[in-house]
């Protein structure tokens, strides 16, 4: 009931004096004339009509996330119905941080399988219902633009009843390019189009599968270009950016470590001790005698171990951790809304990893890394770094650089060889030596391994000798010293027997038989070390006293291996340490090679030595022929000064048979 008082003239009713207007027209005034009442005012009754009350009514506050459980409605999904925050629950936070006030971009870096498509197509329908604005959808190229369209955007439309109100029920208003809804409007772009992303000014913007843009010519990036149309809604707009990474300098990398002001991780809760932790992939364990990736991922032998209290988590635990975890802020530690309160960011970033996701058990994550060991592919490090960390691929050929070898420098001197750790374990498992052979000169490198599956190792001696003599020396008479006194050998070595020098390699490898073994370089194997038995010196019919084994090497499978330890700080675990006395001619060579995309193997310019590369190499084939990884760190022992003995375990006989060996990057 709404009543108003006129403006003054006399009328006469009821003996009363009331006021009307006299703009009014004489209709009018006379049928307010009828409706004065006792205390002199007109009444007038009249009711809002639906869409006014629509308008009008002042509606609860509610988060994203509760919005979707109750009108949201997904198709797409091997859990088809009412959307339930529990299946994705890391999802939540995403999607309500997406609307707080502050908040214009969020970049979220996922792998698939993890929701967040559908947890962003959740935030539009809420921005339908609840802060209606022009929409944008950018994809990678115009038919999946259509097919999104088609598959997801407009069922999720029909199939919710609160979302249906909003539809004209026109077909034209429901095209696979726009979608006309009653109140706003939804595009779909694409990427290198230039007229699709412009003209169009959008407060929602949702980039998805940003890596996978191209860029048009003569014009700025797709996604800079999608950005502008945001312009005119200054603090108003919202932009998802939301992408599977691909490489460092990819645009979801970049908006991640770059453009956003805080990027948050979340931190699940172990269901057994209550405790809150960042889940990582060194903590999901399988068999150690399972090597078999299809093996592992067919009969879910992979498991978690907390790192907290060690209780071993299988997937339905690791799926109750995820809903009882929370996101944490990197810089701050503050759980998000905490965080968002406090610092009030513009844009923010979200990490979701495989290992996080109920779509995804812990055994497809180990079945990933262990193809990679298997393979030594470098399309399979691809995969498993990008579709289940959601880390970019390193290009090997960028990272690697004569000041970052230099920088893996320790303090000891050239010949020592690491001590005991603090509790007296002894730091090293044994001393392996690769040799490359040349016409006037032997280069070799004499490299400590740890034990364990990180396989860190430190660098004792590199250099150069002039004869077989020499070489014998420094392989098999001479002893290195750590700093507690105790006396290592090297127990194996492996030397480059191809050239001009072969047959001397060979009487070389038989008078020191059983401590070094000949090799030879191959591009791809269908095994990184192949056995082949000599009978003959080669080009004569002279046998070889004894027999010898030739070792055949897949060389890009190892030098991929050797690679990626270039990269992993000192500081950090299976970190590739060197002595404080490394030459600028070490650090030359260790760089001279690069990785050829299309060759697909390792090259080295013409006119550059590469040497100690591969020695190096060597010297990672003779630890994978120990099996280092594998032996068991000895306990610790009361530290006795000179009183400590090297733990001795044999080194491999020639004469043994030559059947399968371990894989070479098997960590577990």
């Amino acid at each position: 009931m709404l009543m108003q008082e006129m403006e003054p003239k006399q009328v006469n009713s009821r003996s009363l004096t009331v006021a009307l207007p006299r703009w009014l027209p004489d209709a009018v005034r006379s049928v307010l004339s009828r409706r004065i009442g006792e205390d002199g005012r007109v009444v007038h009754r009249f009711r809002f009509s639906l869409g006014e009350r629509k308008v009008y009514r002042k509606r609860r506050p509610m988060p994203v996330s509760q919005w979707a459980e109750k009108h949201r409605i997904v198709h797409q999904s091997s859990i088809p119905g009412r959307w339930h925050n529990e299946v994705t629950p890391y999802m939540a936070g995403v999607m309500d941080a997406s609307f707080f006030p502050s908040v214009e971009t969020v970049a979220i870096c996922k792998t698939p399988q993890t929701g967040g498509s559908e947890a962003i197509h959740n935030c539009i329908g809420y921005a339908i219902d609840r802060a209606p604005g022009p929409v944008m959808y950018v994809f990678p190229d115009r038919l999946t633009a259509k097919e999104n369209a088609q598959d997801r955007i407009i069922p999720m439309l029909e199939s919710s009843p609160q979302l249906r109100n909003y539809l004209t029920g026109l077909a034209d208003d429901a095209s696979s390019l726009r979608i006309n809804l009653a109140h706003m409007t939804i595009y779909l772009g694409w990427s290198g189009s230039v007229s699709r992303l412009g003209n169009k000014p959008v407060r929602f913007l949702v980039m998805d599968e940003l890596d996978k843009y191209k860029n048009p010519k003569n014009e700025t990036s797709s996604e800079a270009l999608a950005e502008k149309r945001t312009t005119t809604w200054r603090r108003k707009r919202k932009i998802w950016k939301i992408s599977t990474p691909t490489i460092e300098s990819g645009p979801i990398w970049r908006s991640l470590t770059e453009e956003v002001q805080v990027v948050f991780d979340y931190f699940v809760r172990c269901p057994h001790c209550g405790m809150h932790l960042l889940m990582d992939f060194d903590h999901i364990r399988w068999p150690k005698d399972e090597r078999d990736p299809e093996v592992v991922r067919a009969r879910r032998l992979a498991w978690y171990e907390c790192g907290q209290c060690g209780v071993c988590w299988d997937d339905n635990d690791r799926d109750k951790a995820v809903r009882l975890g929370e996101w944490r802020a990197r810089n701050t530690g503050l759980e998000l809304a905490g965080h968002l309160r406090a610092h009030r960011p513009a844009k923010v970033g979200f990490h979701i990893p495989a290992w996080l996701s109920y779509f995804v058990s812990l055994s497809e994550v180990a079945a990933a890394f262990l193809k990679w060991k298997k393979t030594g592919n470098r399309d399979d490090l691809k995969d498993f770094m990008n579709q289940y960390k959601a880390e970019p691929w390193r290009a090997y050929e960028v990272q690697r650089n004569e000041d970052a070898i230099l920088a893996l420098c320790d303090d000891r001197p050239r010949g020592i060889v690491p001590g005991a750790l603090e509790d007296g374990t002894p730091h090293v498992a044994a001393l392996v030596a690769g040799v490359d052979s040349q016409k006037r000169y032997f280069r070799y490198v004499i490299r400590a391994i740890g034990w364990g599956e990180d396989e860190e190792s430190w660098l004792v001696q590199a250099g150069s000798v002039p004869s077989f003599e020499a070489l014998e020396q420094v392989l098999c008479k001479n002893t290195y010293c750590d700093a507690d006194g105790n006396e290592h050998r090297v127990r194996l070595a492996v030397q480059d027997a191809m050239g001009t020098r072969t047959k001397e390699v060979y009487q070389f490898c038989v008078k020191n038989r059983g401590r070094v073994f000949p090799y030879q370089g191959k591009r791809t194997l269908s095994s990184p070390v192949q056995y082949a038995p000599q009978e003959f010196y080669p080009g004569t019919k002279s046998r070889i006293p004894g027999g010898l084994v030739l070792w055949k090497v897949d060389t890009t499978f190892f030098k991929n291996d050797l690679a990626a330890k270039l990269q992993i700080e000192p500081s950090d675990p299976g970190a590739f340490h060197l002595h404080a006395s490394v030459t600028n001619e070490y650090a030359q060579e260790m760089v001279a090679e690069y990785y050829d995309d299309e060759q697909l193997c390792w090259q080295c310019p013409k006119g550059k030595d590469n040497h100690f590369w591969d020695c190096e190499v060597m010297a990672l084939v003779a630890a994978y022929e120990l099996n280092i990884r594998n032996w068991k760190r000895p306990r610790a022992k009361p530290k006795q000064a000179n009183e400590r003995k090297q733990q001795m375990i044999p080194h491999p006989n020639t004469n043994a048979g030559y059947g399968s060996r371990p894989d070479w990057f098997n960590r577990r």
